[in-house]
Order: structure tokens, then C-alpha cells, then sequence
């Protein structure tokens, strides 16, 4: 999964907020509204042909934004109430943030946060999906990691993300097609996990975690078996137990050689087989059995099924 692949999926799920305008004022708007106050300037006289598509999931929004023609964006009030993860499709930028200075292009991400000034120098080809976090969701996550308050400074310069982070976007895109209304519920809910681990991925861990008693994986598993259809934020599962999201993953390698994580995936695939096993076909469908599950991606869960148990979902639910 990449970044090209996550902003073609949007395209057909998405609010078209814009397609090809080139009424500056109404594009200033329209990004102002989807993404953050800005001032937009046109270099060289050129002409807007700008496309801008969104998909609001809870604390989070992902956007495809193409301007069509070299601009400057520089903000427009001194401090912002959202973090802003650019992860380039094509074409290249120039963006600075404080002192910092990057050169943004497919593979090479950058993270644009709320506190110091930015400018963003763009040219005519330059096609970037667009994270955007809510400012005081990651703060309340950050703090939640790890276990103080204060700003969530992150270089400008970011590594290509881990191919979980992509597959989670994916599942926000997927969200639409699970039905009316595209479950806001669900939508919150994976928003704040993806808040979370992308948080996980870049903010450094503790030295050294002090390990979870038995009692307290206890309670994590029995809370995560209580929320298995639900996006489960990890340090949600940290805080029931009275600990840190650290520990947790430590007692889970100590007592089951797994993480987390895992363990509760296994769970998910686990239950899906028994729901698939006794479903009727004609009434049970894979695509329910998924998401009563907490499988949100079709070809995700397929393949995390095939892997664990050999077989496809299909081929388990037409055995009956």
C-alpha cells in the first residue's frame, strides 16, 4: 500500500470539493474550510486548475489537493489548530516550517504542525494526500504516550511511513462503502487510531518500560475481547489497566510473545472463522461477518484470513 494508491481510493468515496477551479478566491476558501487559514499566492501569473477532494473521519480528515499551477501558501493567523502530514503523489515542493526547510516529493513525507510559521512553495505538478490531525487530539494522545503535556514537536522531515499506517488510511477510505451514512461511529473511532499510531511511530518510546503484571494483561485481553469490532486505540486499552501504552506492549511479549496488536488480530480472524462457519449463505455475507469483526478493509481481512487459516472467507462460508 502507498500514498498513490490511498489517494485513488479517495477519489471515489470523497467530497469533490473542487474540481478544476481556477477562481483563486474560492480556492483559498475551499482549502481554508477542508484544511487550515492560508494565504495563496500565484507565481509567474499562473492559472488555477485546482481539484480538491475530502473525507471527514472524527478527529481527522484525509484530502487530495492539487493546485495545477505554482503557488505559495503562507499562513494566515499566527498559530493553527491542526497538524498537517503531506505525503506527495507527484511532482515536488519546498516547504518550511520555523527554520526548518524540506524538499517534498513521492517518498519523501513531511509533518507541518500548528506552532511555528510555514510556507509552502509548490509547483505546477505537485499531487499530495493530506492528513490532517486535530490539534488537540493529538496533544491529549501525545500525552497519553507519554505521560507528559507540552508541545508534539515533530522534525519537518518525515520517513516514509510503515505500510500499517497506509493500510489504516486505506480501511478511512473503505469506510463509505460499509453502508448509509458511512458509520461516523466507526469513523471517529478510526481516526483517533490513526492519531495514535502514527504518534507511536514517530514519537520516541520509554528506556525502559516497567513490565505489566499478569493481572493487568488479563485485563487488556479481556478488554480488547469486549471491544473486538471496534478500532481500538491502544492507549484506551493502557489507561483501563492503569498503565502505559509501553508497559502493556512489554507484558504482551513477555507472557504471549506477541504485540498487542497482533494478539488482537488473531482474536478478530478467530472469531470471524467461527461467525463464517456457521453463517447461511444467502444471509450471511463476508463483508457483515468483517465488519462485525472490526475488519473495516475487505482485501485486508482476505488476506490476513488466507494467511492464518489457508483458506479464503468465501470458500468457509460456501462450505455450508
Amino acid at each position: 500500500m502507498t500514498a498513490a494508491q490511498v489517494a485513488a481510493g479517495l477519489s471515489g468515496v470523497s467530497q469533490h470539493v473542487l474540481a478544476a477551479s481556477g477562481d483563486p478566491d474560492k480556492v483559498r476558501d475551499a482549502c481554508t474550510e477542508a484544511l487550515r487559514p492560508h494565504r495563496l499566492v500565484l507565481q509567474r501569473q499562473a492559472r488555477l486548475a485546482t481539484r480538491l477532494e475530502h473525507l471527514p473521519a472524527g478527529p481527522i480528515s484525509l484530502n487530495r489537493l492539487r493546485y495545477g499551477a505554482e503557488v505559495t501558501v503562507a499562513p494566515a493567523v499566527p498559530e493553527e489548530d491542526n497538524f498537517l502530514v503531506i505525503f506527495p503523489v507527484a511532482g515536488k515542493a519546498r516547504f518550511t516550517y520555523g527554520r526548518d526547510v524540506a524538499d517534498v516529493s513521492p517518498g519523501h513525507p513531511a509533518i507541518v504542525g500548528p506552532y511555528r510559521e510555514f510556507r509552502f512553495d509548490i509547483d505546477s505538478a505537485f499531487d499530495q494526500l493530506i492528513l490532517r490531525m486535530d490539534r488537540r487530539w493529538v496533544e491529549s494522545t501525545a500525552r497519553r504516550i507519554r505521560g507528559a503535556s507540552g508541545p508534539v514537536d515533530i522534525a519537518l522531515s518525515l520517513p516514509e511511513p510503515p505500510p500499517f499506517l497506509y493500510r489504516l488510511l486505506d480501511s478511512v477510505v473503505s469506510l463509505p462503502t460499509l453502508g448509509p451514512g458511512g458509520r461516523p461511529e466507526v469513523g471517529q473511532q478510526l481516526g483517533e487510531l490513526v492519531i495514535e499510531s502514527f504518534l507511536l511511530a514517530q514519537l520516541p518510546g520509554e528506556p525502559e518500560p516497567a513490565l505489566v503484571p499478569s493481572v493487568q494483561v488479563r485485563r487488556a485481553m479481556e478488554y480488547l475481547l469486549d471491544h473486538l469490532a471496534e478500532p481500538v486505540a491502544m492507549t484506551d486499552v493502557a489507561a483501563h489497566c492503569g498503565t502505559s501504552l509501553r508497559s502493556v506492549q512489554a507484558g504482551f511479549r513477555r507472557d504471549l510473545d506477541v504485540t498487542p496488536g497482533r494478539w488482537l488480530r488473531d482474536q478478530r480472524l478467530d472469531r470471524a472463522h467461527r461467525l463464517l462457519s456457521a453463517g447461511e449463505p444467502g444471509q450471511t455475507t463476508v463483508t457483515e461477518v468483517a465488519a462485525e469483526c472490526g475488519f473495516f478493509h475487505l482485501g485486508e481481512f482476505a488476506a490476513h484470513f488466507r494467511t492464518r487459516f489457508g483458506v479464503t472467507p468465501s470458500s468457509v462460508l460456501g462450505a455450508r
